[in-house]
């Protein structure tokens, strides 16, 4: 695999997502750039061995690529999840939302497949900083979102004050129109400590616009942590999360591509937080647009 080429077409999809004052991300180029992304990525991933890790999340299996030139590991990968003969001529597809021959359980096999594959080449490759899985991520689920939603986002909100007004960064904001909600979209690989932050943008627009007015959304890709390249757990807070479910704001979906085992029993139990498969999202696009918070 090129090394450059890797970084080109990285760099390539970077230089369209801020192609304007606007998020590009509904764009063909786009388009095709994490099809290609993820091919290579993929193509490159059939070179690597491939280390078993002890999991201990129940009901789970987890392995790593490994790079044995250079010692390089990857994040955990699911098992369960990841297509190991993926076909790469479907990744255009995937981008087009061409999937509505693909059953729910492997749309979502599919997704995740092509999202963690650009994660696991990078971390066997190093490539940039720590933040570059996650940008191509946010990029990765803001395109399928925009292209379903055919709306592209904004990236900030501005607050008025009593003296001027604030223009602070947040997720993706997307304004479906008179007569529709507002989508609050925000995207992690994953949460920890940081989630926070998704509750408390929630709370600013809704002090701005009325509660419910934005949908909250988050979209995720798994809580795994490796130990010593040898075992797997998930790192979940699911008391701090009804904690801010109930007294900072209602976040209307979380979707995971690798729903965390201790996340999944939430939407039985005040506050009722809705945990669920990402490939669901698609199907619920027009309640999301329409609904209240059913």
């Amino acid at each position: 695999m090129s090394r450059d080429r890797f970084i080109s077409l990285y760099e390539r999809l970077i230089d369209i997502q801020r192609g304007s004052n606007k998020v590009e991300l509904k764009s063909d180029d786009l388009s095709k750039t994490l099809a290609d992304l993820t091919a290579f990525s993929l193509n490159y991933l059939e070179g690597l061995e491939k280390a078993e890790l002890e999991s201990k999340v129940p009901n789970k299996e987890y392995f790593m690529f490994e790079n044995t030139e250079s010692g390089r590991t990857s994040r955990p990968v699911n098992k369960g999840l990841f297509i190991s003969e993926f076909d790469t001529k479907n990744c255009e597809k995937i981008f087009n939302l061409d999937f509505e021959d693909l059953g729910e359980e492997e749309l979502n096999r599919s997704l995740y497949t092509l999202a963690i594959s650009y994660c696991a080449a990078c971390d066997t490759l190093k490539i940039g900083d720590q933040k570059t899985p996650g940008t191509f991520f946010e990029n990765f689920v803001g395109h399928l979102v925009a292209r379903a939603l055919n709306t592209n986002p904004a990236k900030h909100v501005t607050i008025p004050t009593l003296d001027e007004e604030i223009r602070i960064p947040t997720d993706f904001v997307f304004d479906l129109g008179e007569g529709n909600n507002r989508l609050h979209l925000p995207v992690k690989t994953s949460t920890r400590e940081r989630v926070i932050q998704v509750w408390a943008h929630q709370r600013v627009l809704d002090g701005m616009h009325g509660v419910a007015r934005f949908k909250g959304v988050l979209a995720a890709l798994a809580e795994t942590n490796k130990q010593n390249n040898t075992s797997v757990v998930e790192v979940c807070l699911p008391q701090q999360w009804i904690t801010y479910q109930m007294y900072i704001a209602q976040m209307y979906r979380v979707y995971y591509l690798d729903i965390p085992e201790k996340y999944m029993d939430l939407k039985n139990k005040y506050p009722f937080i809705q945990v669920k498969p990402f490939s669901e999202m698609f199907s619920e696009i027009e309640k999301i647009k329409r609904s209240s918070n059913d």
